[in-house]
């Protein structure tokens, strides 16, 4: 039975060796009479998911079905949470590949009782989810019920103070700073003229004309004649 070995090392412990991790896995093989297809090496953080290109190709990988098992040292190896693992776990069992961790060896896809443990942390990791969304529809209603504000902060800027800001700083990223809004918001509220940041910085667009302040009347004297 083909099987891809998964090891990671933080970048943030200079220390560590992914041969530590290895060493284990390439053991428990040999004394399982399994056959190693890769072994895939991340040196990053779990949430760095930018630079785990060995995790990534292992993913593709296993969507081509080039091996039947995935073997870590540790859960926390590859995964960054409970509910992350199991519906990953869970992905993979529908391909038919197993999973399992050397460290935590209950978890064992292999077998009837590590497919039932599986179970149990789906389980719990939907009540830890169901839980998080009471907290947090408790927290809303009771900031609606004491008049704060629920969602994004509304905002108020005028075309024409994102048209002069534009024109002082000629960056949208340098406007919205100083606006105190986000790129994309000067984005939407030009494309509502049509136009865009640049047409403003290159002073292909103007804002339509501003409302004249208006003037108090004079009252008109009539002049005596003498």
């Amino acid at each position: 039975m083909k099987v891809a070995l998964y090891a990671r090392v933080s970048t943030d412990d200079k220390e560590q060796n992914p041969e530590t991790q290895l060493l284990a896995l390439r053991n428990f093989c040999q004394d399982a009479g399994w056959e190693i297809h890769q072994e895939y090496i991340d040196y990053a953080r779990a949430k760095d998911y930018k630079h785990r290109e060995a995790w990534q190709k292992l993913q593709k990988d296993a969507r081509q079905h080039k091996f039947k098992v995935v073997l870590v040292f540790r859960l926390d190896r590859a995964f960054r949470s409970v509910r992350e693992c199991v519906n990953l776990v869970e992905d993979w069992f529908d391909r038919g590949i197993r999973f399992k961790s050397v460290a935590e060896d209950v978890i064992d896809t292999t077998t009837a009782q590590g497919r039932f443990i599986l179970q149990i942390m789906a389980a719990i990791a939907e009540l830890e989810s169901s839980i998080i969304g009471d907290r947090v529809a408790a927290g809303m209603a009771r900031a609606k019920a004491e008049g704060k504000h629920i969602g994004r902060r509304l905002l108020d800027v005028s075309v024409i103070s994102i048209y002069d800001t534009l024109r002082e700083y000629s960056s949208a990223g340098l406007a919205a700073k100083k606006l105190g809004c986000s790129r994309a918001y000067i984005y939407r509220e030009l494309a509502k003229f049509g136009t865009s940041p640049r047409d403003v910085i290159e002073g292909r667009w103007k804002p339509p004309a501003r409302p004249r302040k208006s003037q108090p009347a004079r009252l008109k004297t009539s002049q005596k004649s003498g």
